[in-house]
């Protein structure tokens, strides 16, 4: 991840016990004065960017290299999911569709998090949707909902949509009609 720090360990045996040192491309990163023998430990801080080091053995019988790769992911987690929208609403049920621009984030599924507004429940869940529309089914009848969208990768949880806010509808309504009969 862009930012993280890194210990890369190279260890060398032979005879005689070889002095090992790190180079980045053609630049020594160990100094000369300070080699180590058998075993050395780059200690990368705040990396940024993706490099090969080349971990050097040598003794006075020769040289042998090894090179280590490290590989900074360009984004880490997904940017939120855009154009949330609200279609076929019920008393009960919503479906809610969603944009994503896929690339480099490689989404594995995405999450919907819901609650009626104005309340201080918590959000009800539904994780593991692998396409981008889903109905939303047992709500409330007529009750205003918030809903966000989050797209999920390997490395976790990107932040949630914009929300987006529907009411429910109405339940069928039931008419008593009263009959007056005279005789």
């Amino acid at each position: 991840m862009p930012g993280s720090n890194l210990n890369i360990t190279c260890v060398a045996v032979g005879s005689p016990m070889p002095y090992v040192k790190w180079k980045k491309g053609l630049m020594d990163v160990t100094s000369e004065h300070d080699m180590p023998i058998g075993k050395n430990v780059l200690q990368l801080v705040d990396v940024r960017e993706s490099a090969n080091y080349t971990c050097v053995a040598a003794s006075k019988l020769g040289s042998i290299e090894a090179v280590a790769q490290v590989v900074v992911q360009g984004r880490a987690l997904p940017r939120p999911p855009t154009r949330v929208q609200i279609s076929d609403v019920t008393a009960s049920s919503v479906r809610i569709s969603w944009s994503y621009d896929i690339g480099a984030e490689n989404i594995i599924y995405y999450v919907i998090q819901y609650k009626p507004r104005q309340t201080n429940q918590d959000y009800s869940e539904i994780s593991g949707i692998n396409t981008m529309f889903y109905t939303v089914r047992d709500l409330t009848p007529y009750t205003e909902y918030e809903f966000y969208v989050i797209a999920v990768n390997a490395i976790g949880r990107g932040s949630p949509s914009l929300p987006a806010v529907v009411t429910t509808g109405e339940t069928g309504k039931c008419a008593i009609y009263k009959y007056k009969y005279s005789v």
